[in-house]
Parts: structure tokens; C-alpha cells; sequence
């Protein structure tokens, strides 16, 4: 079984390191204010070899953060990501909303100013979709659609044993407490967990965690479905009993909202995730209703 080096530079972003026997890749890239000593750890396992991929789960500041960097380190990486999210990087809104949020996550956890970067770094080269393999060399890296978290989310079989999962799936913190993270759509974020327990990894790594301890493993895809249940009755109730969605948010946070995850997500990305998700519960229900 191969091995997923943690790369990362920094707290509030995910990188993993796999390397085949002629092609090394990274999973995500965490955020823009880690980018150097994400560099330095991914120079310190690859030992002179070069970054060839980096494959991104979906486009959002903290994992895609660091990638106009390591694309000014390494000119021929090669970015891998939905056709989806090639678009949003195409969008000059969307490229200052992660500058933005990345410069906050910066004065947050450094105290400090990003490096600059270009922006036209801040793409996707080559589109990847369900069922897409891309060999290593004694290594694969399978493509899983894992909507839910976005319209786009992806999650990666090494393998076919290790899962790296997207937040679709949940997010778990260090104590092993899973708190759900579909902001798009509720039912395929359902959908997407029961893709991924079908293909019975052996390993698998949770957003934000890291590798699951086997003693969580038994019990890890139920309670991805049982949280996100949680959450749709959580917010169906307030709806009924008559509140916004801003009071909603409130009880929501009061919840799912642990202080571990205090230095995981600043609160401000916290927020804005969980209003997409009172939203899309609310859409959802209002569409079975219709």
C-alpha cells in the first residue's frame, strides 16, 4: 500500500504527497499564507525530483491557496481539477474572493500579508472526470465525482485503496466528531458518501484530519449520513418554528461549531459554508414540497 506524505505548510488546509515511480502528485494545496513551507516540506521528500500534479478538490481559497506558488516553483506542474472549477478560476470575482480570503486566513493564523502572486497561475490545465486514471508509475489516482460540498467536488482513489475524501463527505475534527459540510445540495452529498463506502477503501483520509485511526473506520460512513440527516432535521425545525436563516445560523453554529475548529476555520468560512447549507436545505425541501 502506498504512502500519503503530509505535506502541509500550515493549519486550515489539506496537502498530500503520493509519489509513483516516475510521477509525483499532490492532493490539494492548502492555503496562500503556507505556500513556503509547504514548498519546503514537498522539496524534502521528493529529494531533486519534481512536482508533475497536483490534483484540487474543488476551488476553494483554502485548497487551492497555494497554487500560483507552487506553479512559479515547479513552471511545468500541471494543475488537475473539474471542468467546473476551471471555469470559476476564470472569473475575475471569484480570483478576488480568494485573494481576499486568503489574506484574512493570513492576518489570522500568521499575523502577516501574503506574497504576491500572479493570478493568471491560478487555473486549472486539464479537466478530470469520473473514472479518469492518471498513472504514476506503480501508482494510480482514480477520479470519484463527490458533489455535494460544490457542484464539483472531486475525491481521489489511490490505488483503490486509499480514499481521499472531499468535504462532501464531513468534516472531522481531532476528537473524531464529524460535522457536515454539503453548502450545494443535501441529497448529493448523500449520494456521494454511499459512492464512496461502495468502493470499500482500505485507508481513508478525512478533509481537514487526515487518516482515519481504524477504530473510527467501522463506524466513519454512518455517521457521515446520520450528521447530515442531523443537520436537515436541525434546520427543518427551526424553519417551522418560524425563524430567518441568519437565526437559524445561529443555532446551527451554536451545534456544529466546536472550539477545535476554531483554529481549523476561521469563523468568517465557517459562516458563509453554513449559510449555503441552511440555503440548500431550505431550496431542497421547498422543491419536495412543490
Amino acid at each position: 500500500m502506498n504512502t500519503l506524505y503530509d505535506v502541509r505548510g500550515g493549519v486550515g488546509g489539506d496537502s498530500y504527497l503520493v509519489v509513483g515511480d516516475r510521477k509525483a502528485a499532490l492532493l490539494d494545496c492548502g492555503m496562500a499564507f503556507s505556500a513556503a513551507d509547504l514548498i519546503d516540506n514537498l522539496k524534502g521528500v521528493l529529494q531533486g525530483r519534481r512536482l508533475d500534479y497536483v490534483f484540487i478538490t474543488h476551488s476553494h481559497y483554502d485548497h487551492v491557496g497555494a497554487l500560483p506558488y507552487l506553479k512559479k516553483e515547479w513552471p511545468s506542474l500541471e494543475a488537475m481539477g473539474s471542468e467546473y472549477d476551471l471555469r470559476i478560476l476564470e472569473r475575475p470575482s471569484a480570483l478576488e474572493s480568494i485573494r481576499e480570503l486568503s489574506s484574512e486566513a493570513a492576518q489570522m493564523y500568521s499575523g502577516e500579508t501574503i506574497e504576491e502572486y500572479n493570478d493568471e497561475l491560478m487555473k486549472i490545465d486539464t479537466v478530470v472526470v469520473e473514472g479518469r486514471c492518471i498513472d504514476l508509475g506503480n501508482t494510480q489516482i482514480k477520479v470519484i465525482e463527490t458533489p455535494g460540498h460544490t457542484r464539483c467536488t472531486l475525491s481521489f482513489l489511490i490505488n483503490d485503496e486509499i480514499l481521499y475524501g472531499s468535504e462532501s463527505l464531513g468534516v472531522m475534527n481531532q476528537s473524531g466528531k464529524i460535522s457536515p459540510s454539503f453548502i450545494v445540495d443535501y441529497d448529493q452529498a448523500i449520494q456521494s458518501i454511499q459512492r464512496c463506502q461502495a468502493l470499500n477503501p482500505k485507508v481513508i483520509y478525512s478533509p481537514h484530519y487526515g487518516m482515519i485511526d481504524q477504530e473510527l473506520k467501522p463506524d466513519y460512513w454512518q455517521e457521515c449520513l446520520d450528521v447530515a440527516e442531523y443537520s436537515r432535521q436541525l434546520v427543518l425545525h427551526y424553519l417551522k418554528l418560524g425563524y430567518t436563516v441568519d437565526e437559524i445560523l445561529v443555532e446551527y453554529e451554536n451545534v456544529f461549531r466546536s472550539k477545535e475548529y476554531y483554529v481549523e476555520q476561521p469563523l468568517f468560512a465557517f459562516q458563509i459554508n453554513s449559510r449555503g447549507m441552511i440555503n440548500a436545505i431550505i431550496k431542497s425541501q421547498a422543491e419536495n414540497v412543490d
